[in-house]
């Protein structure tokens, strides 16, 4: 159990690699740690698209790039968009990405909701999201099993600023959409742990 709480204190978002290569044995590992994960309904709504192909990382990047350009155009918002374009890119360096695709999860009482002309903030306090809490708890045990394996990993969201284009990159096609992008290799740099809030601030008992 104390190596279980070692991984996760040690595990870092990595943004520089080594062009080490990873053996597809340990990215297998990987995403079948993913796939233990827990989702609403056991429906298991995720699917995993592993880049290694320089052509294609070179395609999304520039989709990512354009697409930053194009809505700082229409929004007005020009302040450092090279850097958001540096935060939302820099996946190219890693030696492996890996695209996580959902598929929306919908329930007949979502639905039902609807159609009685619930808004949808009042659907979502209903039911906080649980597809994507699914998502989220596989991408988390992706993470965790990099680490172990003695890899770096990064959860990427920014480049989904681009998911239409990057689906069609990758040929994704519906109901799968574009969760998150998450580069995997050695890293080149480990960062010092950022501070965490202490548990004071985040505990609570009702006893």
């Amino acid at each position: 159990m104390s190596d279980l709480f070692e991984v996760i204190e040690s595990r870092r978002s990595i943004r520089e690699y080594s062009s080490e290569s990873i053996p597809k044995k340990h990215i297998e590992e990987m995403i079948r740690a993913a796939t233990w994960a827990p989702s609403a309904n056991n429906r298991q709504m995720w699917k995993f698209i592993v880049v290694t192909n320089e052509e294609v990382k070179n395609r999304m990047v520039e989709a990512v790039s354009e697409k930053i350009d194009k809505m700082a155009e229409e929004f007005g918002l020009h302040e450092n968009v090279d850097q958001r374009k540096a935060f939302g890119t820099f996946f190219k360096n890693a030696p492996v990405v890996i695209v996580v695709l959902h598929e929306p999860y919908k329930n007949r009482w979502e639905e039902a909701a609807r159609g009685k002309g619930w808004t949808e903030e009042k659907i979502r306090r209903m039911r906080p999201e649980p597809g994507l809490q699914s998502i989220g708890a596989a991408i988390q045990n992706l993470l965790l099993a990099a680490e172990a394996l003695g890899y770096g990993s990064c959860w990427m969201t920014l480049p989904a600023i681009a998911a239409y284009e990057i689906e069609e990159i990758l040929n994704v096609k519906p109901p799968w959409e574009l969760a998150a992008v998450i580069p995997v290799g050695k890293p080149a740099k480990i960062p010092e742990p950022k501070p965490r809030k202490p548990i004071e601030e985040t505990l609570e008992f009702v006893e």
